[in-house]
């Protein structure tokens, strides 16, 4: 029997869906067939293009998967109540009953099937032989990738999970159990190895927003890393790493090594400019630093700038960049750990917000817990989305998935796991933070650092930790990095009483000061904060405002501001790693009896 789909809605598993067993009961009134659907190259196409629409959902990597499911840890923090929903999924406070559970589930392997329809008809499809063979073996492997790219998140998120390769027949038994994460990691692993020559590097595709051979290869570094790395298992509940872990560092370190080797990918030399140029609705295409983006259309899709980045709390009927919510929060601590000289620092983070007609204001200075990732800014936006577009939520700045800095950490992070700090090594922590620092003082804090932090294998791989906190902060990376290291509870442990003690002036943070000086620039558009990392004796300077820094808070802000963090601390148990979530009600009610939440400590 000829199995029939849609164009825009492909036939979903019946775990992923508690209404799909009554939809197959149903006779489609689609006479597109598979066969016609892969009849040519323009078909073809837009079959593996309603695999990437579904990344572009509200319920995927527009909002929880980009947010929520990646908070809390010791970078970026969720600061509300636990309300059953998004803030509740940051705070590991979830049953699964649990609001916005099963969405992403869902979307997550819809998308996975319909992957699979392309990747059992494109072989053998008229295509696939002959003029456009070329091209219809970029799309298998960008299908392939794809794919590969939700089990990563499914299984970061709910460790052992039903494992489909094969589209949906009729007469399929719908019903499927968790497959082992070590088993679908291993698969998914050799399967992007297999399709790595099919996918052109992006300085042949010109475009981020589609999968390129740089992608695939990153991704199967991460996914390796993931694999190596620490999780807690099904069952057992153990912290443990792949049972192959060890082989599993050396695919991570030659495919990172192909990369950097190839010369397809460089360092943008200006850091700030890599986001400034998502924000202009542009890609890098000189130095082709990121590697994929999720591709979000303006006022349609995608909250970058919005709920995540700076805060733009504007009143005036007509604010010059409209409101952005940056309901995704960052711990003073973060800002303080930077080298008061690393040029990452006031680009990811900074002390000033937007208020009144876009006019930076000091309510940061005061506001205590209103640090926001701000490598996403609504100002930056170009063109500007004030005006008639001041309550606009979807911004459409694309959303990063991967950079080539990231491919030179995880090179060094292998290396060192595999042969300890060497030369190769050190070259490739280097290059991050030449880039982080001017020039001239590259003696010192690139040469003399990099030598310091290599005297040992774990030294050195301390450094990494600090690096990729440094370098990715507000990209919502920091969480799986955590996980693999077995680092989540101890790292957000020490977030939490670096807070406390900011504010209680602990000789340890004796660089933060007491009050912060500070005036309005360039008509107002930015602000000069002029002892940010030390402080002053005088009581007043001419032409600057003087404003209460944290160790100076009130008794009654202290103890709001300590709950903030506690909040953050109290809902991740160290003892158990509860790290990941419980699959939801529905989903399990529909399985058939084959899925349960023995992930859940």
């Amino acid at each position: 029997m000829k199995k029939y789909i849609e164009i825009l809605v492909l036939i979903s598993i019946i775990f992923m869906s508690y209404s799909c067993e009554n939809y197959l009961e149903t006779e489609s009134n689609s006479t597109f067939t598979e066969e016609n659907a892969f009849s040519n190259l323009d078909f073809a196409t837009k079959e593996v293009l309603g695999i990437y629409s579904n990344f572009t959902s509200v319920d995927l990597y527009d909002y929880f998967l980009g947010l929520y499911f990646k908070c809390d840890n010791d970078i970026e923090c969720v600061l509300g109540a636990n309300d059953g929903g998004k803030y509740s999924l940051a705070h590991y406070a979830v049953d699964e009953g649990t609001s916005y559970l099963e969405e992403p589930w869902n979307l997550l392997y819809q998308s996975i099937e319909r992957a699979n329809i392309c990747i059992d008809n494109l072989p053998g499809s008229p295509i696939w032989e002959g003029e456009y063979e070329n091209e219809a073996r970029q799309l298998y492997g960008e299908a392939v990738t794809l794919r590969a790219l939700c089990y990563y998140e499914l299984v970061s998120l709910w460790g052992d999970v039903p494992f489909q390769i094969k589209s949906t027949q009729a007469g399929d038994d719908y019903y499927l159990p968790k497959t082992g994460r070590d088993s679908i990691y291993e698969y998914l692993i050799q399967d992007l190895k297999d399709v790595e020559d099919y996918v052109p590097w992006m300085t042949e595709t010109q475009t981020a927003e589609r999968v390129n051979k740089g992608f695939v290869k990153g991704l199967r570094a991460r996914m390796a890393l993931a694999y190596a790395g620490y999780s807690l298992r099904n069952g057992t509940h153990e912290t443990r790493r792949g049972r192959y872990w060890e082989d599993y560092y050396k695919i991570a370190n030659q495919e990172c090594l192909e990369i950097m080797n190839a010369g397809k990918h460089q360092l943008n030399p200006d850091f700030e400019n890599i986001f400034k140029t998502l924000h202009a609705y542009s890609q890098d295409l000189a130095y082709h630093e990121v590697f994929f983006e999720i591709a979000f259309g303006r006022l349609i899709s995608g909250r970058v700038g919005q709920s995540i980045g700076m805060r733009f709390t504007t009143s005036p009927a007509e604010p010059k960049y409209g409101r952005a919510a940056g309901e995704i929060r960052i711990p003073p601590t973060y800002f303080y750990s930077f080298d008061t000289e690393d040029i990452r620092r006031n680009v990811s983070i900074e002390l000033y917000d937007y208020n009144d007609a876009g006019f930076p204001s000091q309510q940061r200075l005061v506001g205590r817990t209103n640090f926001t990732p701000c490598k996403w800014r609504r100002s930056w936006i170009t063109p500007s989305m004030g005006g008639d577009q001041k309550s606009a939520t979807y911004t459409g700045v694309n959303w990063p998935l991967m950079r080539y800095a990231d491919i030179v950490l995880m090179f060094a992070e292998s290396e060192n796991e595999i042969n300890g700090p060497t030369q190769a090594a050190k070259e490739a922590l280097s290059l991050i933070r030449q880039r982080a620092f001017p020039k001239e003082l590259w003696s010192s804090k690139v040469v003399n650092y990099v030598d310091s932090v290599s005297t040992s294998k774990e030294s050195f791989f301390n450094a990494i930790v600090d690096e990729r906190g440094w370098e990715f902060g507000g990209e919502m990376l920091r969480k799986y990095d955590l996980v693999r290291w077995n680092l989540l509870g101890e790292k957000i442990r020490i977030m939490e009483e670096g807070c406390k003690k900011i504010i209680n002036d602990d000789p340890e943070y004796a660089n933060v000061p007491e009050y912060i000086f500070w005036k309005y620039e360039d008509d107002n558009e930015t602000m000069d904060i002029l002892n940010p990392d030390y402080r002053l004796p005088e009581t007043s300077i001419e032409s600057y405002t003087r404003s209460t820094w944290l160790p100076r808070l009130s008794d009654s802000q202290k103890a709001s501001f300590i709950t903030n963090f506690e909040r953050v601390a109290n809902g991740y148990d160290e003892a158990k790693n509860n790290h990941l979530y419980p699959i939801a009600a529905d989903i399990i009610s529909a399985s058939n009896g084959l899925l349960n939440n023995d992930q859940i400590p």
